[in-house]
């Protein structure tokens, strides 16, 4: 029986015991009792209007997140990217300093109590801000039949990775919904024991371009190539790249994949979504400028962002558990973090990295990679873009970025503007 048919029923009794004697009553709430399956002295409370049938208010502690705390969770989850929950608690003691400095300080109890948040409340909280993420692209890797045979496969990393340097490396085109013509390439690199991980851009994937790449990353990354892992694709597997590695006095392990067996590199796999795509998107880029402010933007402002300010968990079991599987992962911390940890790290690499961790603010370098994604999308509206057959099929974040420069401001985000809902472009 409905809510409301329950309350017509008891009316209907009520009007019945009006003139009723002792007995009638009676048999009235035996009635009750067994149509409606209540005791008899909540019956006699119900007849007499002492209690409502509305629901019971749940007992329990009183919530203790209220807007203050919803504003600056999410104006930090937006300005880390949107992660999740795990990656968000583990964020919070990097990046309210910041926020203070940016925003004013919080009041201690307010503090406090973001400190001492759980993971399941920051999803609660950030729920209605959550936004869906954009679509795949196809692959664009062709593979590469030079050397092919003497690249040995490595199936995964074993025993050997407990130490920085350990490198799976992968291509993404930012090709839109078109692969013919010349168009701008990131290559990801990811090291495997500490997830420290490196983008670059260049414009398309020859070997001397990817070369020259690997080159600047070899210079500016903090710890030595111990090894090299690719796919099969040959912007990797030809002579320059097989010399430069197997050619030194101290060889780089140089491998690869199996073809067409991505999750033999999972790691970059994984990076090349949230490194690239969730930045770019699927805009198409095919000019040689913006593979210049594409490279500017990894290098000066997004490499160190990601490296120094966002936590990564890193998987270490996975089991099965009757028709699901259950993945535990470790304590999330940040690439530097894990790289701290390693103990691999001479005392003047530690200093240098420390001191320039130092330097470094989230929020500015986040004002900085938006500010570079709002030149990179002006420099894309002056280019003529080539005509497709479905222009809408992937997202483009760089034309929302050209739509919305003019509008937005530098720094962080205020709280006006916070009430907004985040664009569609990201969803870190």
């Amino acid at each position: 029986m409905s809510q409301i048919g329950r309350t017509e029923y008891l009316q209907q009794m009520r009007e019945r015991t009006a003139g009723r004697g002792r007995k009638g009553r009676g048999e009235i709430l035996n009635g009750i009792y067994e149509t409606l399956g209540l005791s008899r002295k909540h019956a006699i409370k119900l007849m007499n209007g002492q209690v409502g049938l509305g629901k019971r208010r749940r007992g329990g502690p009183r919530r203790q997140y209220g807007e203050a705390k919803r504003r600056v969770l999410k104006q930090i989850w937006l300005g880390a990217n949107q992660p999740c929950g795990k990656l968000l608690r583990a964020s919070l003691r990097l990046w309210l300093p910041f926020y203070e400095k940016h925003d004013g300080g919080l009041e201690e109890s307010l503090r406090r109590r973001i400190e001492r948040i759980s993971a399941a409340s920051i999803d609660r909280l950030l729920r209605p801000c959550r936004v869906a993420a954009g679509k795949r692209a196809r692959l664009g890797t062709r593979p590469g039949t030079l050397l092919r045979t003497q690249i040995p496969v490595r199936l995964t990393f074993g025993e050997e990775v407990h130490a920085p340097g350990w490198l799976e490396a992968d291509t993404v085109a930012h090709c839109g919904d078109h692969g013919g013509g010349d168009y701008v390439w990131s290559i990801t690199f990811t090291d495997i024991h500490t997830q420290w991980t490196e983008a670059r851009a260049c414009f398309n994937r020859g070997q001397a371009a990817v070369l020259e790449r690997v080159k600047e990353l070899e210079r500016e990354l903090p710890f030595p190539i111990l090894g090299f892992d690719s796919d099969n694709g040959g912007e990797f597997l030809n002579h320059h790249l097989a010399t430069y590695f197997l050619g030194r006095k101290r060889p780089v392990s140089f491998t690869r994949s199996r073809p067409h067996k991505k999750n033999d590199n999972a790691h970059v796999e994984q990076k090349n979504w949230s490194h690239v795509r969730q930045l770019v998107g699927y805009a198409r880029l095919e000019h040689p400028e913006q593979a210049r402010l594409l490279n500017e933007l990894y290098r000066h402002a997004w490499n160190p962002w990601r490296n120094f300010f966002c936590p990564v968990m890193k998987l270490q079991s996975k089991t099965r558990e009757g028709a699901r599987w259950v993945r535990r992962y470790d304590p999330p911390q940040t690439p530097f973090e894990r790289l701290k940890a390693s103990n691999k790290l001479d005392h003047e690499q530690l200093r240098r990295l420390e001191k320039l961790r130092s330097q470094l603010d989230p929020f500015t370098l986040k004002a900085q990679i938006e500010e570079r994604l709002r030149r990179l999308a002006r420099l894309s509206s002056r280019f003529p873009k080539r005509a497709t057959s479905s222009p809408s099929a992937f997202p483009t974040p760089l034309a929302l970025w050209a739509s919305a420069s003019a509008g937005l401001p530098e720094g962080p985000p205020s709280a006006e503007a916070q009430s907004a809902p985040p664009p569609r472009c990201h969803q870190l």
